[in-house]
């Protein structure tokens, strides 16, 4: 198995599918064969709602017989939701979220905190986010820059996996520059629009400044790369988007762009964030295959070694 690849997802900008592109990335990953665990560093924790939910319905799907009408069916998701919910008040009462890997540079005894890994299906694994981790980003955070790095070497994490992806949330703060000490790639989600410019060009620039010049990540001999620009939510077909997707490209010539994407669809539910529980539904064959697309141009980039060009 080796040293697991830790890869970053980021953008400064929200609403861009970075969660939904994580987790689906990583359940493909693990429908590969590959041992993956997912990071949620987003104060935000929907990728924490999302796998744990997935978690209930897969273990459900074989209980499910008889009744499927469409009364039923939504009173079975609102017994899935309680039950997962129930299960992250109980992960989080036990102290096994991502809080506890900044809490545990505040102590003497950073060897104490226990291993946070969460199994959701045979390959694929969690460390679940916290609401709580916004307080993080307030106070002294001197210390705790290296954080996610020394819990993945303490803990001998990386040994364990393949494949570490860490959905980051969409600010630069202390959980973001934590992440990308730790990383070797990084990948940034980004929709079709003009603001997707300002934010590739703002995390670039932190990234140089606070990463790859800073004096300390120097001395760890590692070096942060990027994988690329993933174009998400595109609507296929319509000239304006193929034109700002044009003109971004020449904005940041430096900067590889996936050719795979992934594409826009306004009737999939919400219920169906993680991509496989709609196997089976044609309307969204179209997503499904775009992860797997995805997933593989990502394993080829990582071959390639990744980029860390600057304009």
């Amino acid at each position: 198995m080796g040293v697991a690849k830790v890869i970053s997802f980021i953008n400064m900008k929200g609403g861009v599918a970075k969660t939904t592109l994580t987790i689906n990335i990583g359940e493909e990953l693990a429908n590969r064969g590959k041992k993956v665990l997912i990071i949620d560093m987003d104060p935000q924790f929907n990728a924490t709602q999302s796998l744990l939910l997935h978690r209930t319905h897969l273990a459900d799907q074989d209980k499910t017989v008889g009744d499927f009408s469409e009364e039923a069916e939504a009173e079975a998701d609102i017994v899935k939701e309680i039950t997962s919910s129930e299960e992250y008040g109980i992960l989080s009462q036990k102290k096994l979220t991502v809080l506890q890997i900044f809490q545990s540079s505040d102590v003497d005894e950073p060897h104490s905190n226990p291993k946070l890994t969460q199994k959701i299906t045979e390959n694929l694994y969690l460390i679940p986010g916290d609401l709580t981790l916004a307080k993080e980003i307030s106070g002294d955070t001197a210390n705790k820059v290296g954080a996610v790095w020394d819990h993945l070497s303490e803990k001998e994490i990386l040994n364990e996996f393949d494949f570490i992806l860490i959905d980051c949330p969409p600010t630069w703060s202390i959980l973001t520059h934590s992440s990308l000490f730790a990383s070797d790639f990084y990948i940034i989600p980004s929709k079709v629009d003009f603001y997707s410019s300002i934010g590739i060009q703002l995390l670039e620039e932190q990234v140089t400044k606070k990463i790859l010049n800073d004096s300390v990540y120097k001395l760890t001999k590692r070096k942060l790369k990027r994988l690329g620009v993933i174009f998400t939510l595109v609507h296929r077909g319509i000239r304006a988007e193929e034109i700002r997707m044009t003109n971004l490209k020449e904005k940041f010539p430096y900067i590889d762009f996936f050719v795979s994407y992934l594409p826009h669809i306004p009737s999939i539910p919400t219920k169906f964030v993680m991509y496989s529980d709609a196997k089976g539904d044609s309307k969204y064959d179209q997503v499904i295959n775009s992860i797997e697309k995805i997933t593989t141009e990502l394993l080829e980039k990582i071959e390639e070694g990744g980029n860390f060009d600057e304009e």
